[in-house]
């Protein structure tokens, strides 16, 4: 049982990641370069969950109910989960020289959340069990990606938007947490209100295709322009 809990817990992680990297068909990022970054990400569990813990103890002291909700998904969960992405990516591969794409923001910035997404998945479903794994690999792990794949579209943007680098990387993280925390918000209000997660789910996926549409055709024009092909007079 230990065995199949743990496979249930690892497989949606590792899926999505082979998906998004399959997207990166341009240039494809390194597999070292991809792992370390998953697991960075996955290392950010230890601090979010401290933070979460401490503020989460400080706000139960002040309010309860449902303005309780609110703040722990919108002022607490999501902007120290989503921070902690941003800077795995921001800090240990931002200035790479193998970032050089805008598909290259999503990938990195998926990773990161995949690798956080998967190891408090696993610490979730050993305990929980397989019902909770299964929960779990059609919302939460998803829901990491689609946040992370939201933010790392802006990361990627503002590597090449030196006017804009700040002003895009801003919005990406505060798209990233508003989602996050609306996610939590319905999901934590464990009322019909609940039903509407997968609604998001869907909606941000589908932002999310276009976007990696965008950036495919960025990467396809920048190997066009690296190997010297006119795009234009292609067949």
């Amino acid at each position: 049982m230990f065995v199949i809990s743990l496979l249930i817990a690892l497989a949606p992680g590792l899926f999505l990641i082979w998906y998004f990297n399959h997207r990166d068909k341009y240039e494809p990022e390194p597999k070292r370069k991809i792992l370390k970054i998953f697991a960075i990400g996955a290392l950010m569990v230890i601090p979010a969950a401290l933070a979460e813990i401490l503020l989460m103890n400080l706000v139960g002291r002040i309010t309860g109910g449902l303005l309780y909700i609110v703040v722990i998904s919108f002022f607490v969960i999501a902007p120290a989960e989503e921070i902690l992405k941003f800077l795995a990516v921001r800090r240990w591969i931002y200035r790479s020289l193998e970032f050089n794409e805008v598909m290259d923001g999503i990938v990195y910035t998926v990773s990161a959340s995949l690798g956080f997404a998967t190891l408090e998945n696993v610490l979730y479903v050993i305990p929980l069990g397989l019902s909770t794994g299964v929960a779990r690999a059609f919302l939460t792990v998803p829901g990491h990606a689609c946040f992370g794949a939201l933010m790392g579209y802006y990361i990627g943007r503002a590597k090449f938007n030196r006017a804009r680098e700040s002003e895009l990387m801003m919005r990406g993280i505060i798209y990233a947490i508003l989602c996050h925390g609306l996610y939590d918000f319905l999901l934590l209000t464990r009322s019909s209100f609940s039903s509407f997660v997968i609604l998001l789910l869907v909606a941000l996926f589908l932002w999310i295709r276009t976007q990696l549409r965008k950036a495919e055709i960025d990467s396809r024009l920048r190997t066009a322009q690296n190997e010297g092909i006119d795009i234009g007079k292609q067949p």
